[in-house]
């Protein structure tokens, strides 16, 4: 559901454009003379407040009156159709406990057909005289428990009342599954058969719409089910009972089991004995099962109020739809006359009002957007305000401000970028690889000759660091270079820390081919061994570990050393530590992260003194440069 604001929001974009000239045209006056203009016309309002809560109060008794009398209504039929129910169910317990018809049942089996014809004669003659005149039953059917048909009210000829064979069978099996409760249904000819086919419309008048009661015809001596009894009656007989209530044009009064299927109605649109079109009526009617009530109802993308009256007997509900059109036709013609009056003045007072505030909103509007947005971080906005008033002024002061912040912050970017680079560069080239490599060779050339194999070894990975720094394919190598690299700074300590120390690696084998910066383990196993295990008597140990988390490469460095204090981490993440060259290269590695890859990224360093110190180096996972 949309809030004020979004319907607001709507309303402004849809307008804004043909009312710009208009707006300008105002904002050439100052603000004072607006407000007053403002409030004179704000007074007519009260007119316009006035008109709605007319129509509103209109509507609301007219919803009511119409709702109260539709019940009335519904509750009235509902009753007399309850009644003629009562009256036929009385009937066929008349003629199922008579002593012809259990009679009849009980001793079929040992009957004549003579016998059982005459049966149907006396059956006959008895009930013509209770339903000749009333009820407009067409025929009274009577079924043994083999399903053999007793004609007891009816044509017996070619206009003999014939159900069709799965119709017949599924109804007798739900009259014999209720025990004698009558059970009370809807048909049309679409389940009926006919020996003779019509050829007038006199002759059909059996042909139509019906309604059937039936029940098990239970034995008077034990109880026991001994056949079936159908009475069938004519549908009109109970559309009969509404068909000239008026409730309104376009409304519709039907009558609906609870099944959803129609049993009775006046309007050939909603056919008898066929599921309602709407679903969802017999859907709220079996959630209320309130004896009278009324709702709203959309029906084929119209709005109805639906009244309805609950007869328990059947399970049937009455219900009338009574279309929105209709009940909002009388309170349409109060509106009409209301608007007719106060035209004029809503017109001028809506439009003025609106106009002389949009002229002082929306700039004010615009100009707080645009400050919220400074605020946040964003110098780039762009605000368009060329009036002469006192806002149009602020806004331009406003705009001056901003670009020369802009322009002020840009030149404090690139001083700080050009300073961050020439202290990078300053520090990977305080030696030059290419003379030490060419002098490390005969060094190692002169080591091997003489059979010097640890200087030999020394040398080689000296040789190989000075390999990694001058490398190409710019600042960045896989992890499993760097690892090659670190394991030959090592090789380099152990000798100077003759078995002082132990590294262990565990890197998952998916991150050994992931690119990450030159030199940023380096300056951190330095700091672990010259800080953490340099001063200790027992052997040290450092573990270097590598795998993703959280969708970033983690690289952990951790020593069993005599720890950092929190002060201390603070001053070497902040390069305010002048102990060592190790500390300064440990804030080098995290200026280097954030400065390629954003503050997001760096180190992160945890120690407790005595026991160990780990450091944490976030990267994004790159796997191609």
């Amino acid at each position: 559901m949309r809030s004020v604001k979004q319907y607001f929001s709507i309303f402004k974009k849809v307008f804004v454009s043909r009312l710009k000239r208009i707006i300008r045209y105002f904002r050439s006056i100052k603000i004072q003379p607006r407000l007053i203009t403002f409030f004179i016309i704000v007074s007519i309002i009260p007119l316009f407040i006035s008109a709605i809560l007319s129509n509103s109060e209109t509507r609301n008794a007219i919803h009511t009156k119409i709702s109260t009398y539709s019940q009335q209504i519904m509750s009235q039929i509902a009753g007399n159709i309850e009644r003629e129910l009562v009256r036929l169910e009385n009937d066929s317990i008349e003629i199922e406990f008579s002593s012809t018809v259990q009679n009849l049942l009980t001793n079929i089996d040992s009957m004549s057909e003579w016998e059982i014809e005459n049966v149907q004669i006396l059956l006959q003659d008895t009930l013509v005289k209770k339903f000749s005149t009333l009820h407009d039953v067409s025929d009274v059917l009577i079924f043994t428990n083999n399903n053999r048909k007793i004609v007891a009210y009816g044509d017996k000829g070619g206009f003999a009342l014939n159900f069709k064979q799965p119709f017949l069978d599924n109804y007798l099996n739900v009259l014999v599954k209720a025990e004698g409760a009558p059970v009370w249904i809807s048909s049309n000819e679409e389940v009926e058969e006919r020996y003779v086919t019509f050829a007038t419309s006199p002759e059909q008048m059996n042909k139509s719409d019906c309604i059937l009661l039936g029940r098990a015809v239970v034995a008077l001596k034990n109880s026991d089910i001994i056949g079936k009894l159908i009475i069938r009656t004519n549908e009109r007989y109970f559309s009969n009972v509404y068909k000239h209530a008026d409730i309104g044009t376009g409304s519709d009064i039907f009558v609906i089991d609870s099944n959803g299927i129609i049993v009775s109605s006046r309007n050939k649109d909603i056919p008898v004995a066929m599921p309602y079109k709407d679903s969802s009526l017999i859907r709220k009617l079996n959630l209320s099962r309130e004896e009278t009530d009324t709702f709203d109802l959309t029906i084929e993308n119209n709005q109805y109020l639906v009244a309805y009256s609950y007869i328990p007997k059947s399970e049937w509900y009455v219900v009338s739809t009574i279309p929105y059109s209709y009940l909002n036709s009388e309170a349409e013609k109060i509106r009409e006359r209301i608007l007719i009056l106060s035209l004029v003045c809503l017109f001028v007072s809506v439009l003025l009002s609106y106009l002389f505030s949009l002229s002082i909103s929306m700039p004010l509007k615009s100009l707080v957007r645009a400050m919220n947005q400074v605020k946040s971080g964003n110098l780039s906005v762009e605000l368009r305000d060329d009036s002469t008033d006192e806002i149009g002024e602020v806004s331009g002061n406003f705009k001056i401000m901003v670009k020369e912040i802009q322009s002020l912050l840009e030149d404090v970017k690139y001083t700080e970028h050009q300073k961050r680079i020439a202290e990078i560069k300053t520090l990977q080239a305080q030696i030059n690889p290419h003379f030490l490599s060419n002098t490390l060779n005969t060094v190692k050339w002169l080591a091997k000759a003489q059979k010097a194999d640890n200087i030999e070894n020394l040398v080689s990975s000296l040789i190989q660091l000075l390999h990694v720094s001058m490398g190409k394919g710019g600042d960045f190598i896989t992890v499993r270079e760097e690892i090659e690299y670190l394991k030959s700074y090592i090789n380099i300590q152990e000798y100077r820390y003759y078995d002082k120390f132990n590294v262990l690696f565990e890197i998952d084998e998916e991150v050994l081919d992931y690119k990450i910066l030159k030199f940023i383990l380096q300056p951190v196993i330095e700091n672990s061994i010259i800080h953490g295990i340099d001063t200790m008597v027992e052997k040290g140990l450092i573990v270097v570990k590598a795998y993703i988390y959280n969708s970033n490469l983690v690289i952990i460095v951790t020593d069993n050393g005599i720890g950092i204090s929190k002060e201390k981490i603070e001053s070497i993440l902040k390069n305010t530590s002048k102990s060592s060259f190790s500390s300064i290269g440990i804030y080098n590695v995290n200026e280097r992260i954030k400065l390629n890859f954003g503050e997001q990224y760096g180190l992160n360093i945890q120690s407790v003194e005595g026991l160990y110190t780990t450091v944490e180096i976030t990267l994004p996972i790159i796997k191609e440069i």
